[in-house]
């Protein structure tokens, strides 16, 4: 069994907001800020009671009801705005090396499952810079989307604590994979049958598997 801190606590909750935006000649909108911070919020099956989400073909819905992320990027970077990994939730010490599909964590009153890391997608740079873009690239800072397992009551500084573990398959592992896919039959066995992982997901990464073999 790989190492894993077991326990974390919550550094922040936001919220956000649909909000219009200007890149060069084009316009979009985007909730990809999540400035509304909070000290408690009211978890459902479907995310933060206050939060919103501009297109959700790619966001919200159970499978991705909250995004959560690691703080430790903010202090490895100082100065990147803290709202560039655009999560509802950052925690403390974890981070997507440690953090696998399928794990059960408890945070407060909720439980949650996590399903797949971000994709991050081209409005990240709109908004926070190429910089920023490179980093979560690079370094795979996607963080992680979980599906609410319990709802309840979420507080900053909650304990997250490890329930369960399913795999051993990594946040950092799958956004790799989308990229570089495993030749291992087992592992690739292992992520399409997993039930936790979303069908989003699964489908992107076959994708990317079907163009590898052409």
């Amino acid at each position: 069994m790989k190492r894993v801190k077991m326990n974390t606590t919550i550094k922040s909750i936001a919220s956000g907001k649909v909000k219009n935006y200007t890149f060069g000649e084009n316009s979009f909108t985007s909730a990809y800020k999540k400035d509304n911070f909070l000290d408690t919020i009211k978890v459902t099956t479907l995310g933060l009671v206050e939060d919103e989400q501009a297109d959700d073909r790619f966001h919200g819905g159970v499978d991705k009801a909250i995004h959560i992320g690691s703080y430790t990027h903010i202090e490895k970077n100082p100065n990147f705005d803290k709202l560039f990994i655009g999560c509802n939730i950052l925690v403390n010490t974890i981070d997507e090396n440690e953090v696998c599909i399928g794990d059960v964590y408890n945070i407060g009153e909720v439980v949650v499952e996590v399903t797949q890391p971000r994709q991050p997608c081209w409005k990240i740079g709109a908004l926070f810079g190429k910089k920023s873009s490179r980093y979560i690239s690079k370094n795979h800072a996607t963080g992680w989307y979980v599906r609410i397992l319990k709802e309840g009551t979420i507080n900053k500084n909650d304990q997250m604590s490890l329930e369960k573990r399913v795999s051993l398959i990594t946040i950092k592992e799958l956004s790799t994979y989308l990229k570089v896919p495993p030749t291992n039959k087992e592992l690739i066995d292992e992520i399409l049958n997993l039930e936790s992982i979303a069908q989003s997901y699964k489908n992107d990464f076959l994708s990317t598997l079907n163009k590898n073999h052409k």
